[in-house]
């Protein structure tokens, strides 16, 4: 019966029916009670046996096809325990974390994590077990026996049992160090510009929507906006390569003489640059700031093996509230002073002040 897949439990009543035909052409026999019990019982015990047997293979073979895809995948797999304790890893896990396979089981995993992740791990872990169910994605970063540090994503599955503390969490994950590196390449990439490595107008705007986000009430920036005076001369003269050389060294040398930490330089175009400074900030504090980047520019640049150009700037600033402003008008104010810094003539600078009208120092 088990083998012609007969094993309904609607199966069991016609076939008792037929045996109990037997017990009635059987009346003369005085031991027919107990004959057909033992053939029930012997019905019941060859049918309970192939059953039992049958479902044996069964999960033998899926226990096979678990272990084939288990121990081949290319992705890493790990068991573990409500504790966090491994129960069993496959052989991807072992290389992404730089173990022997064999020396996982038994390892928690929170301590193959780096110590600034595992809090939030732990706490994502504790949250999938007291919903009882469903997954739940983390990234972090774990540490590898060599002393390496390594990005990974998982993907964690509750995997329920018969208690509490049967539950056990299945992780899948991959190394993800790669793909974080070139993520962060191009985010660099996306928000420096190429020729002096200075931030570019898109991580300055950025940076000012970060602080009018943050500001308080009273919170002022600053924002020097530097212009070279009579850049066009050099690229007409000696050549665009040269124009980019000298760009080059401007942002080099701005770059050095402006090293609070309050303070972020930008390249924004051409030979524009902008240095932004973070609250708190006064009038005193930006005149500072355009007296030295006027001062570093004002050294000859080299143009060629024998060659040096003097250089000036002109720098447009502007000390502005900053709660609740836009960053693109905040960049046009400063744009404002820069205009009239060029027309008081070169190697100067303005503080545009909306109140009562700019203040030009030299």
């Amino acid at each position: 019966m088990v083998q012609a897949n007969l094993t309904m439990p609607a199966i069991m009543t016609p076939s008792a029916a037929v045996l109990a035909g037997l017990l009635e052409r059987s009346r003369r026999r005085p031991d027919r009670a107990r004959r057909f019990g033992a053939l029930l019982g012997e019905l019941a015990r060859c049918y309970t046996t192939e059953l039992l047997a049958v479902r044996a293979r069964s999960e033998e073979a899926v226990e096979q096809r678990f272990r084939v895809v288990f121990d081949n995948a290319a992705v890493a797999i790990a068991l573990y325990d409500s504790n966090g304790i491994t129960i069993d890893a496959n052989p991807t896990t072992a290389r992404m974390v730089g173990m022997n396979r064999e020396d996982l089981p038994g390892v928690s995993g929170l301590d193959l994590m780096h110590p600034d992740d595992r809090e939030k791990l732990r706490k994502v872990v504790v949250g999938l077990l007291q919903r009882r169910r469903g997954t739940a994605h983390f990234e972090g970063r774990f540490c590898r026996p060599d002393g390496s540090v390594c990005w990974g994503a998982w993907t964690m599955t509750l995997v329920p049992g018969k208690g509490e503390h049967d539950m056990c969490v299945l992780a899948v994950g991959e190394d993800i160090t790669e793909r974080r590196a070139m993520q962060q390449k191009l985010w660099w990439q996306a928000r420096h510009d190429p020729l002096t490595g200075l931030p570019n107008r898109r991580y300055l705007l950025e940076k000012l929507e970060a602080i009018v986000a943050a500001a308080r009430p009273a919170d002022h920036i600053g924002l020097c906006v530097v212009d070279l005076d009579g850049f066009k001369l050099i690229n007409d003269r000696y050549g665009h390569s040269t124009g980019d050389r000298v760009l080059a060294e401007v942002g080099r040398r701005l770059d050095a003489a402006v090293t609070s930490p309050t303070v972020t330089l930008a390249r924004i175009g051409g030979d524009e640059f902008v240095a932004l400074l973070a609250p708190p900030c006064d009038d005193d504090t930006v005149g500072a700031a355009a007296v030295t980047m006027l001062a570093t520019l004002r050294e000859p640049v080299p143009v060629g093996p024998s060659d040096l150009q003097s250089m000036s700037a002109s720098i447009g600033a502007v000390v502005t509230p900053v709660a609740g402003a836009n960053a693109e008008k905040l960049l046009d104010e400063a744009d404002v002073g820069l205009y009239r810094a060029k027309a008081a003539g070169r190697g100067t600078w303005v503080l545009h002040r909306s109140d009562n009208g700019p203040t030009i120092r030299q």
